[in-house]
């Protein structure tokens, strides 16, 4: 019975008890007993309540911590498998290095529509240079789909898609 209600009991029992012919005496006892009750289950409720917020309050510093540690653990294994600035990594196959973000999106729109002689034209007008699988790179910029790096042989300077990227381990 809701907390509200139990208060209501009380007037209600009584004319009930009363209107039902019930001794003074009697209607007096069983008003006293659902009041004694009604203390109880108050009681009884104030107690569990409190019980509730005393495990909440113990429960959540631990809820805290464990969240803690995973988003720890898991931005270090990020960070781990991602390339970083200052990073070396091994170019996973033979590729074309693009010397400035323009010549990169332009060889990516060039290589999307297999548009072949628009390739050797950026290769032959030095947009672009080729480099061959196993090259060693220096991570100079990150971003999701390209990577500024630097060619270790050759110190040539430019950009490579991210997914062709292996760090070296």
């Amino acid at each position: 019975m809701p907390f509200s209600i139990r208060y209501l009991a009380i007037p209600l029992s009584l004319t009930i008890l009363i209107g039902s012919g019930c001794s003074s005496e009697d209607a007096e006892q069983s008003a006293k007993q659902i009041e004694e009750e009604t203390k109880n289950a108050a009681a009884v409720t104030g107690e569990k309540t409190k019980e509730a917020a005393e495990k909440i309050k113990q429960e959540t510093p631990v809820i805290i911590q464990n969240m803690k540690d995973t988003y720890k653990k898991s931005e270090q294994e990020v960070k781990d498998s991602t390339l970083q600035k200052g990073d070396n990594a091994i170019v996973q196959t033979d590729a074309y290095l693009a010397l400035t973000p323009e010549a990169y999106d332009e060889l990516y729109k060039l290589i999307e529509v297999n548009d072949v002689d628009g390739v050797d034209k950026i290769v032959s007008e030095n947009q672009v240079k080729e480099i061959k699988q196993d090259s060693e790179v220096e991570i100079l910029e990150r971003d999701i789909r390209r990577t500024k790096v630097k060619m270790k042989e050759s110190s040539d300077e430019g950009y490579l898609p991210t997914s062709l990227l292996e760090p070296v381990k």
